[in-house]
């Protein structure tokens, strides 16, 4: 063989691969589209260097609008979307985290954020991943839950008031009726004393 034959041959391979990872690119753009958890990639800045169809809606910021934009940009907790990430460098990944996104049409919407680093194959971190999930309906089960147990609790407090009244009432005509047979034992004795003498 030839070195002009190695030379295509290896031609030939690096081709091969430039296909494998454009259709891998390809392949995981279509599944990124498919997944309805909205998901973003940062750079190690924490800023957006791309978003799944998902947090496209959620953000209502396009694919070009989003990208390049600083993550903080998009949360009401500016502060804590920087500590999340910068715990990150230490944990790894951080879980359920209540947060406020606030959309392109500034629209606040409450969102449990997942987040892990991103990682070369040497192990330096590259970037990181955030995953979003709305937990709209989840505040506002819990809100009107803490509603209707803050309803039942006065609801019962006032039960309990009444029957404390009903309890001192009870009490006190028990007192009073003990009370009052002492009196007649008292008055019976007079009686059977002064018929005696």
């Amino acid at each position: 063989m030839d070195l002009e034959e190695i030379i295509k041959q290896k031609e030939e391979e690096i081709r091969r691969l430039n296909e494998s990872l454009a259709d891998l690119e390809f392949y995981l753009r279509d599944l990124n589209t498919l997944i309805p958890i909205p998901v973003c990639s940062l750079s190690p800045l924490g800023i957006i260097i791309d978003v799944n169809q998902a947090f496209q809606m959620i953000s209502e910021y396009s694919l070009i609008e989003a990208i390049g934009k600083p993550i903080d940009a998009l949360f009401l907790e500016k502060k804590q979307i920087k500590e999340i990430l910068n715990n990150l460098v230490e944990k790894e990944y951080i879980g359920d985290e209540e947060l406020t996104i606030i959309s392109k049409s500034e629209k606040e919407i409450p969102v449990s954020l997942s987040a892990s680093i991103r990682k070369e194959r040497e192990k330096n971190i590259i970037g990181y991943f955030l995953a979003l999930l709305d937990i709209s309906e989840r505040k506002k089960f819990r809100e009107e839950l803490t509603k209707q147990v803050t309803e039942r609790t006065k609801e019962l407090q006032g039960k309990i008031k009444e029957l404390e009244k009903i309890n001192r009432l009870t009490v006190g005509r028990e007192l009073k009726m003990i009370e009052l047979k002492k009196e007649i034992k008292t008055l019976k004795e007079e009686l059977n004393g002064n018929k005696k003498g």
